[in-house]
C-alpha cells in the first residue's frame, strides 16, 4: 500500500478540557494526541464536534507543558499581588 505524504493520522489518548466553545459548535481544546503514530503530546487547537476536521494548532512536548505551567503559575501569584494589593489600598481612609 503506498504511503501518502500528506495523510495525517491521530489518536486523541486523552481529552483533557474545551477552554472555549464557539456558537457553530466548535470548540478549542486541550488534549492529548498522537499524530502519525508519534509519541502522544498536549494539543491546544479548534475541533469540530465530530472530531473529524480541526484548525491549525500547537503542540506541546511534557517539558513544554511543564515551562507553560510554570510561566502561568508565576503570572498567576503577580496578578494575585496586584490585585490584594489594590484591594488593600481601596480599603484605606
Amino acid at each position: 500500500m503506498e504511503n501518502k505524504r500528506n495523510e495525517i493520522s491521530f489518536e486523541v489518548i486523552e481529552h483533557v478540557g474545551v477552554i472555549a466553545k464557539y456558537q457553530n459548535g466548535w470548540q478549542k481544546e486541550i488534549n492529548v494526541v498522537s499524530w502519525n503514530d508519534g509519541p502522544a503530546k498536549y494539543d491546544i487547537r479548534d475541533w469540530d464536534p465530530d472530531h473529524e476536521h480541526m484548525s491549525r494548532g500547537i503542540t506541546l512536548s511534557e517539558d513544554d507543558m511543564q515551562s507553560l505551567r510554570g510561566l502561568m503559575d508565576g503570572r498567576e501569584k503577580v496578578a494575585m499581588a496586584k490585585f490584594t494589593e489594590k484591594k488593600s489600598k481601596g480599603w484605606e481612609r
